[in-house]
């Protein structure tokens, strides 16, 4: 049974997401601090062009736990997630996307739900995107379960928690959008304990979403088919 004291590292991937940090880190700020837990945040500034990591840095003078990095080329959304993980140094380790599209108020299901799991995994009870990307998520649901059996509500959901001490079980190879899939696999593989959570989905209050181009769908099917033929 795990332990209700454990430390937490919280991190956010940044890219076009100036306007939505200060925010968003403030919420999850204050909600980590009321579980009166050991924390950190972490924001990875993944190169972006739009002054995110100017806005990264104001947040890291003003909240104490706040630290920041700046990635000095972009590596796409999976090698952000791998840095995240990486660089966390607390004995739980949870994500979500500097979008703002997740709320601070779900946090609390996964500290509850890890107590006796090592991988807590969301999953979005309200879809606030367009029909294009919700058909080619939907798709690659079908698909992940035809290759790999895998069942699971939500892989792509961007809200996970994880114990730091079981990454490297489940460290994936991919580094573009694959890569919370192929991590959802390597722990089912693995045997590790998985639970599912749901949680609210807001629409971005800022910008869009740069997932749907057709580069990284191909990069996400091409890691997919790869994994399939044990390549990955």
């Amino acid at each position: 049974m795990a332990k209700n004291n454990e430390s937490v590292s919280f991190f956010f991937p940044a890219y076009y997401d100036k306007k939505s940090l200060p925010k968003l880190v403030s919420d999850f700020y204050k909600t980590l601090q009321k579980t009166g837990r050991d924390f950190e945040i972490i924001i990875i500034d993944d190169c972006s062009p739009d002054g995110t990591g100017a806005v990264a840095n104001k947040l890291a003078k003003k909240f104490p736990k706040v630290r920041v990095i700046h990635n000095p080329k972009n590596l796409g959304y999976g090698g952000v997630l791998f840095a995240g993980f990486n660089s966390a140094k607390k004995d739980l380790v949870g994500f979500t996307d500097g979008d703002a599209q997740y709320s601070a108020n779900d946090f609390g299901k996964f500290l509850e739900a890890i107590k006796d799991a090592d991988f807590v995994i969301g999953y979005r009870m309200n879809r606030a995107e367009g029909v294009s990307r919700m058909i080619i998520q939907n798709g690659n649901k079908v698909a992940l379960f035809l290759f790999f059996g895998m069942r699971f509500r939500d892989c792509d959901c961007g809200f996970k928690m994880i114990r730091k001490n079981v990454f490297k079980k489940v460290t994936p190879h991919s580094k573009g959008g694959f890569f919370s899939a192929e991590m959802i696999y390597r722990a089912k593989k693995n045997g590790l304990r998985i639970k599912e959570v749901p949680v609210t989905h807001l629409k971005r209050p800022f910008g869009k979403s740069t997932f749907l181009r057709w580069g990284k769908i191909f990069d996400f099917i091409e890691d997919m088919l790869k994994m399939r033929i044990g390549k990955l």
